[in-house]
């Protein structure tokens, strides 16, 4: 195992809740609005993310997974700050860098020792860049479709999400600008701070820790009961 430093990048993001039949805007909708839509490409990814039996990595706000296909292939180490998701990268390798495992000690000390497969996704993942009238790209859209399995229970979990990304060099205010074109096709902020949570069910825990009225909580419960439904229909 190599105790190489990742890569270190900060991703400045918003995710989308959308219905399973939702269309992203066209190219000429976000013409309309000042953006060139590049051609949308698509990956299969297949990801597997980590956890401590006690969730010693949840409950510090940290996402380890690894990953293949797509242009981001290999270990990722994720943690949300007040700016964005400050993201560590590994190449694939079949262990888990040692490196990463330095970087799991500082945060939650020993017991990183004991992180172990938590849930695997596979997700089909439509990308179209947004760029300004010079070519420059500015915000990365993944229209992602989730199938996860929690490895603790078996219980499989399907959904949609969009993601815009901003790319190097573009202001945040280009988020703005995106956020009602998105809107307008049907999608409404996410209330899921990673796809582990929501893989693994995790979502109703989280809001109630964030004092979530029950109005809230009873919103979370029927999205994970939906999450269910919908890769019961997938798998049947």
């Amino acid at each position: 195992m190599t105790s190489e430093a990742g890569v270190e990048a900060l991703e400045i993001e918003r995710k989308y809740e959308v219905a399973v039949d939702a269309h992203l805007p066209t190219a000429e909708r976000f013409a309309r609005a000042g953006f060139s839509a590049t051609e949308p490409v698509i990956f299969h990814l297949a990801a597997q993310y980590f956890d401590t039996p006690d969730e010693a990595l949840a409950r510090a706000g940290i996402a380890v997974r690894v990953r293949t296909g797509g242009s981001d292939a290999g270990w990722h180490v994720k943690r949300r700050e007040p700016g964005g998701v400050r993201e560590l990268h590994w190449p694939v390798a079949s262990q888990m860098p040692a490196g990463l495992l330095d970087e799991l000690r500082a945060r939650v000390g020993e017991v990183a020792e004991q992180v172990a497969p938590r849930a695997t996704l596979k997700t089909e993942r439509t990308v179209v860049v947004l760029r300004d009238a010079a070519g420059a790209g500015l915000v990365e859209l993944a229209d992602d479709r989730v199938y996860a399995t929690d490895l603790s229970d078996g219980v499989h979990r399907a959904w949609r999400e969009w993601e815009a990304e901003l790319l190097p060099g573009a202001a945040e205010t280009v988020l703005d600008a995106v956020d009602p074109l998105l809107r307008a096709a049907g999608a409404y902020p996410s209330a899921s701070p990673a796809k582990i949570a929501r893989a693994t069910g995790k979502l109703i825990a989280l809001a109630q820790a964030r004092g979530a009225d029950q109005e809230q909580l009873a919103a979370l419960a029927e999205l994970d009961a939906a999450d269910q439904a919908a890769a019961r229909r997938l798998g049947s």
